[in-house]
């Protein structure tokens, strides 16, 4: 287990933080204190204490530059044209060589959606009807990159090789090794019958989709008019279908939402889409395990890839697929 940073370590660690930061807002205060949010091979994420608007906190989030140019045109350029509430990003600095750089956000809290326990799933669904539909009809297809099915047939694709490459060369148990091949089987059986996918997600309009809607991902904000979703880490976000966000939606709320803007849309398409989304899901999930696989962390991986197993073939299932 790694060291933990000392409080000093994570100030002087954030220095280059605090002097991007002057190069957005020069003249701004010094911070009252530097909070670490997060740390991943990804991004590193800390709270700046005091050097806001108003002595507001602020969010400086360091993470590759192509990354923090899609958040920062998301949240500015797309979010901020929508009359639903969103949280306010300052922009994108880069630094060094330019291949990363630093994107500064508002402070929202750390209210998740997760901590408001079940009474929510009906409420999700609306906002996430009205966010799609409203960013449907803005000029934006040509500035996002593509999340439609090939996005998610190539993260398939990824990681059926990743995990040919590692099945032969790994002593692993009969448990790990049958939960491989289990996923091994549902991915020849999907990419066969990709076709199906592909049609059940061209049963709604593409829109702007975020690709990785978990609950850790989604703030929450009490305002006048009720409950504010606000989204997070939109480095996979893109244009495509509905499908991308809508695992574990509830169908209906959705698509009597959804109907304000995309007229008679029917609600088979959207349950199609809500299928669709638990794959892409789970895809995803044993794509990232792959790449930990790889990186050495085997315990981890091979535990969480028992999981999935089961979990990608019922999805498989679910697309009337046998396994």
């Amino acid at each position: 287990m790694s060291k933990q940073a000392s409080p000093d370590q994570i100030v002087e660690n954030a220095r280059p933080a605090v002097q991007a930061w002057l190069r957005v807002r020069p003249g701004s205060s010094a911070p009252c204190g530097i909070t670490l949010l997060k740390k991943t091979s990804r991004s590193t994420v800390y709270r700046i204490g005091g050097v806001g608007p108003g002595g507001s906190d602020i969010v400086a989030k360091w993470c590759p530059r192509a990354d923090g140019e899609l958040e920062a045109f998301i949240y500015s350029a797309v979010l901020d044209r929508l009359s639903m509430e969103s949280i306010r990003c300052y922009g994108f600095v880069e630094q060094g060589s330019g291949e990363h750089g630093w994107l500064f956000l508002e402070d929202a809290g750390t209210t998740q959606v997760a901590d408001k326990g079940e009474s929510f799933p009906i409420a999700f669904a609306h906002w996430l009807a009205l966010l799609h539909g409203s960013a449907s009809n803005l000029p934006i297809r040509g500035r996002l990159p593509e999340r439609g099915p090939a996005w998610y047939l190539e993260i398939l694709r990824t990681a059926r090789l990743g995990l040919c490459r590692n099945l032969p060369e790994r002593n692993w148990g009969d448990l790990d090794r049958s939960a491989t091949e289990t996923i091994m089987v549902c991915f020849e059986i999907l990419e066969r019958n990709w076709h199906l996918v592909e049609e059940r997600c061209e049963g709604l309009p593409w829109t702007l989709v975020h690709c990785d809607l978990q609950p850790k991902n989604v703030l929450i904000r009490e305002t006048a008019s009720g409950i504010a979703f606000l989204p997070l880490d939109w480095e996979d976000a893109g244009w495509g279908a509905p499908a991308a966000d809508l695992a574990g939606i509830d169908a209906v709320r959705y698509w009597s939402t959804a109907q304000r803007t995309w007229g008679s849309i029917e609600l088979r398409r959207v349950e199609e889409q809500v299928c669709c989304g638990a794959l892409f899901q789970i895809l995803s999930a044993v794509g990232w395990e792959v790449v930990r696989l790889a990186a050495g962390s085997e315990e981890k991986a091979t535990r969480r890839l028992r999981i999935y197993a089961p979990r990608l073939t019922a999805s498989t299932q679910a697309l009337g697929l046998e396994v």
